[in-house]
């Protein structure tokens, strides 16, 4: 994913805080900062990969850990991304959130080789019969966050949809690779 995205310029790789990744205990992540190095907008990349969910946790959904560190949900939808030469779109969950005086905007949605959902729920839904038919319930959290700037928000809204619709194939590629 580093060279992958032309117009996105890594910025900085992160770690989870210790107790985070004990508590989550996903078998790989990501969290890394992307700049657009034509319109100047930041994106916060986080993918947290489960080979299993019969020994461990599984993702945490943003929905619950933003607001408990003190992020105030101002909207929530669950809309579909377009993707460049794809004809279907992906489901993700939309937040916009603020935080002393700040403001963000979260995508966020769940995603294998085999499926991409938005709802937490479906999660057991679709990982039952993976179990059964190819014993595997592997399972990745994608969350894209990037900081809302103006009042209308609509630059940076466009510019996380277009992020998104670039990094999806390139994670799609790199779940189906994993098995």
């Amino acid at each position: 994913l580093h060279d992958a995205l032309p117009i996105w310029k890594a910025s900085g790789e992160e770690s989870m805080a210790a107790a985070t990744e004990e508590y989550l205990k996903p078998d790989e992540y990501i969290l890394r900062d992307y700049v657009d190095q034509q319109g100047g907008s930041s994106i916060n990349l986080f993918v947290a990969y489960f080979k299993s969910l019969q020994n461990t946790y599984g993702p945490h959904s943003p929905s619950v850990c933003l607001p408990a560190a003190g992020w105030l949900v101002t909207s929530s939808n669950i809309i579909t991304i377009p993707v460049p030469g794809q004809t279907a779109r992906i489901p993700a969950n939309e937040y916009m959130m603020e935080k002393s005086g700040e403001r963000m905007l979260v995508f966020y949605w769940y995603q294998n080789d085999r499926d991409t959902w938005a709802q937490e729920f479906h999660a057991k839904l679709r990982l039952l019969p993976d179990l059964i038919r190819y014993r595997r319930s592997d399972v990745s959290l994608v969350r894209v966050i990037t900081p809302l700037r103006s009042a209308t928000s609509e630059s940076e809204v466009t510019s996380c949809l277009r992020f998104t619709g670039t990094v999806y194939p390139l994670l799609a590629q790199r779940f189906a690779s994993v098995h």
